[in-house]
């Protein structure tokens, strides 16, 4: 760490190669990636040079109107702010700095009208994508991505030890990236609230069995094997060029793995289930975040409140 009476002298880019260090071994691996590209695109080529004592409210500022003039979505100049901020504060509690200049100027507007989009799949969609998918593993893999909403992630770390009756234990994800041996790295779920049990239908419930019950078979099985791999998961690369194959041959749209669970959440909101259950199965801290995804694909059925407000009063007589 450089010396704090060197602060005068601590140029932006010189704090950021520490602080890189600083947040590698602090975050996950993925986590990691998504603040690398936001300080190694924006904030670095920007204040690479400045004095961290030098960058005022007016040099931050003109920051955020470069960034403005670019259109970028509201989540991502949220978290360029969110950036800005956290390796200020890093210099504050390391090096003393008197005042975090990005806290006191505050976040960026708000696109107006802006709504999150939500590509996915109807369940006709989807039973045209499957329909073609005659190899097992994939079958039972986008089946459950499909009708549970998992995370890519998540479903692909799920073992047998995690398959309990008709539920299934998410506790854990897989990252893309690899440690020393080649074996993919296993963390903790995305959030404290990703931690869930989860149930599955009576269908899934069987095909999960039928392929229990092959991979017991095979030799040195134990419960610890993933669900979908056996000893070793199945790549997520290689899941995703799979996918892609089968939009072709099926003759339906290309969406992202993680539009899977965008299909799940709309499939359950067209069919009437309470927000709260969704955000339960999506794994959200908050259903306000289900309800702001989501929302504007609820069934605007307010006929079948007067209705049922009308079944109520039947038989109260109002008096004026």
């Amino acid at each position: 760490m450089l010396n704090c009476a060197n602060l005068s002298n601590l140029t932006f880019g010189e704090l950021w190669q520490e602080y890189n260090d600083y947040i590698k071994i602090k975050l996950k691996s993925q986590s990691y990636r998504k603040m690398l590209n936001l300080y190694e695109n924006h904030l670095v080529p920007f204040f690479k040079d400045f004095l961290i004592t030098d960058i005022s409210a007016k040099i931050y500022l003109k920051f955020m109107l470069e960034i403005e003039n670019k259109n970028y979505k509201n989540s991502y100049k949220k978290s360029l702010h969110s950036s800005m901020v956290a390796i200020l504060n890093y210099a504050c509690k390391f090096y003393d700095l008197k005042d975090n200049v990005a806290s006191k100027v505050g976040g960026f507007n708000k696109n107006k009208g802006e709504r999150k989009n939500v590509n996915y799949w109807t369940l006709e969609e989807f039973k045209k994508f499957i329909d073609v998918v005659h190899d097992p593993i994939y079958n039972l893999l986008f089946n459950t991505l499909y009708f549970t909403g998992l995370r890519l992630g998540e479903c692909l770390a799920l073992t047998w030890n995690d398959f309990k009756d008709s539920y299934l234990d998410i506790n854990k994800t897989i990252t893309k990236d690899k440690d020393k041996n080649g074996n993919y790295i296993i963390n903790s779920p995305k959030t404290a609230s990703s931690f869930r049990v989860i149930q599955v239908d009576n269908q899934l419930v069987s095909s999960l069995n039928k392929m229990y019950n092959f991979q017991k078979e095979q030799f040195n099985f134990n419960k610890s094997w993933y669900i979908f791999g056996g000893n070793k998961p199945l790549s997520q690369t290689t899941v995703g060029r799979k996918k892609n194959a089968y939009c072709e041959v099926a003759g339906v749209k290309k969406i992202r793995l993680h539009d899977f669970r965008h299909s799940h959440a709309t499939l359950l909101v067209s069919c009437g289930v309470p927000i709260t259950v969704i955000s339960q199965r999506l794994g959200h801290s908050d259903f306000t975040t289900t309800l702001n995804t989501y929302s504007h694909l609820v069934p605007k059925d307010e006929d079948k409140a007067i209705n049922l407000i009308d079944e109520i009063k039947c038989g109260i007589e109002f008096k004026y």
